[in-house]
């Protein structure tokens, strides 16, 4: 497919995507989008992605909170300067981050590569929020009672299809999972083998169903978002406020999202090691083109061409 027909479906694409596991509008929203242009997409994507971040991340606010045309304006206003620091700040230190995993992936992974893997990903996520919250605080101070309920509408909608989406068998969930997982490892290494794919299935098959505990997070959050913002606060406790809820969200989950979370990330150890274990050396070499591709990017990105 040309780049430039990968983009037109990237950009159909983007009209059905809504915010996942523990939603909380504009901090939540903003974060999803430039996350999921950082770290899911690769190619041509990543440069057409991150270049319209701009327009994503007010076309998911608006989805979510029916901005007007006064807060739109502040949006564009307040997006320009954030999204020039962090390509500045920011892009060069995920830069480092695939050149060193490059280096790892080239001599094959092991338990310490994943464990700096999951925290250099909390590092980051904890930047990028902290990078978010005076603008969100700002945003969300200026949001009417209308809009909240207008929220609180758009939530209970998306609250009916994750029940709907739990009322399928838990097999059929994972089913659906396993062939992501499987599709998105042929992306980056070339076909696998059916010995490999009889190697990784199961494993994939085993990562925990994590829908129901995220739908709980997910509720919980909301809930919190949606008493913050019917209470008259100063900036200063907003901004608290947003810091607890995504900064330091590790601290302030609750035991059950904690547990789940870390036994997602065992098990996902797991999968990656045994898969990197069965790599051919054409598709060890494939890998490190992907991750070439996605390097040579984000430095486009940051010189801004």
């Amino acid at each position: 497919m040309s780049c430039k027909a990968f983009r037109l479906r990237r950009m159909n694409e983007v009209r059905v995507i809504k915010v996942t596991p523990h939603t909380g509008a504009a901090a939540r929203s903003m974060a999803l989008w430039l996350a999921a242009l950082l770290f899911l997409l690769n190619g041509c994507a990543l440069t057409f992605g991150y270049r319209h971040a701009d327009w994503m991340i007010r076309w998911q606010l608006d989805h979510y909170l029916d901005l007007t045309s006064g807060q739109r304006r502040d949006v564009t206003a307040r997006l320009k300067p954030l999204l020039s620091r962090h390509r500045k700040e920011a892009l060069p230190q995920y830069e480092q981050f695939l050149k060193n995993l490059q280096e790892r992936v080239s001599r094959g992974l092991t338990q310490e590569d994943l464990e700096w893997m999951y925290r250099s990903y909390d590092r980051f996520r904890a930047d990028l929020f902290e990078r978010l919250v005076p603008d969100s605080s700002a945003l969300l101070m200026s949001v009417s009672e209308k809009q909240v309920r207008y929220l609180e509408k758009v939530f209970h909608k998306e609250e009916s299809k994750a029940a709907s989406k739990l009322q399928e068998p838990i097999s059929t969930r994972l089913e659906e999972r396993t062939k992501k997982i499987l599709a998105r490892a042929e992306d980056w290494l070339g076909p696998l083998s059916s010995e490999q794919v009889a190697r990784i299935r199961p494993l994939a098959l085993s990562i925990p169903d994590t829908q129901p505990v995220w739908r709980d997070y997910r509720r919980q959050r909301q809930e919190e978002l949606l008493m913050l913002l019917r209470e008259p606060l100063p900036a200063d406790v907003m901004s608290l406020n947003l810091r607890q809820m995504f900064v330091d969200s590790d601290q302030t989950a609750p035991a059950k999202y904690r547990e789940m979370e870390r036994e997602w990330r065992l098990s996902v150890e797991t999968l990656v090691l045994e898969t990197d274990r069965i790599l051919t050396v054409q598709q060890r070499r494939r890998a490190m083109t992907s991750l070439q591709t996605v390097i040579d990017d984000l430095r486009a990105l940051i010189h801004g061409s």
